[in-house]
């Protein structure tokens, strides 16, 4: 079988580079070219990575020809780089935060007319998804629930995509078992140190539940974005959350 060839956008940030060491650590993976809009030349090659990086992403999805491409870089960015793809034939897989359900919802439209697939994944971490899993089992029987969730002072968006996917999951969860939704309060914090960290509080009469992630790298998500990248080819629209190609 043919290895995967993959494109990364935003490859100059820290989870481009992190992408970067796990899918060419990978056998089934080759890593054909990266995208970086911050550069002035359209193409080049750079000596730190053994692929050309290009502005474009137009450009370099037709002369790179990959069949994937990941996207950690923000939500203007990631719009731009899919509708590039979608024109090429190339994947989307997406884990840039503050899209919008409207331009979701667009996204897997024209997937499905051309018979492409594409991933959005608000969280890559595997430990994520299963915090997540766990609060819709819990959230029924003790229905008083808080997130507060802890990222880098660098984080664009507050709350993050992890916290609102976990508060929607648990709305379901509970309209599933007839219970009373009530407002699932979510709190930010941003501050040095921090990677992506997130605590779910359950309050019952005289006792509590907490489920609590802890991302102390951005090693964690890359079992994540490699499951996505191996499972996305073989898709059609969008997938939205990793956990549809895990559970």
């Amino acid at each position: 079988m043919e290895p995967i060839r993959v494109v990364i956008a935003g490859i100059q940030g820290k989870m481009g580079r992190e992408t970067v060491r796990a899918t060419m650590s990978a056998p089934d993976i080759i890593v054909v070219g990266g995208i970086d809009r911050k550069r002035k030349d359209t193409a080049i090659q750079d000596t730190e990575f053994p692929f050309p990086i290009y502005t474009e992403p137009n450009l370099c999805f037709l002369e790179t020809r990959p069949d994937v491409y990941v996207d950690f870089t923000d939500a203007l960015g990631a719009q731009i780089n899919a509708s590039a793809a979608i024109e090429t034939g190339v994947r989307p897989i997406i884990g840039s935060t503050g899209l919008s359900s409207d331009f979701l919802k667009s996204l897997d439209q024209e997937l499905r007319s051309a018979q492409s697939g594409g991933l959005f994944a608000p969280n890559f971490a595997i430990g994520a998804l299963l915090m997540m899993k766990m609060a819709n089992l819990i959230a029924p029987y003790l229905p008083d629930i808080e997130i507060i969730e802890y990222h880098h002072a660098e984080k664009k968006d507050a709350p993050s995509g992890t916290a609102k996917k976990t508060a929607e999951g648990i709305r379901k969860s509970l309209l599933e078992k007839s219970n009373v939704v009530k407002e699932i309060p979510i709190h930010s914090v941003r501050l040095p140190g921090y990677v992506a960290h997130q605590e779910i509080l359950f309050g019952g009469d005289g006792e509590h539940v907490t489920i609590r992630h802890d991302s102390m790298s951005r090693t964690s998500f890359m079992p994540g974005v490699l499951l996505g990248i191996r499972k996305v080819i073989h898709v059609v629209g969008l997938t939205e959350g990793l956990e549809h190609y895990l559970f």
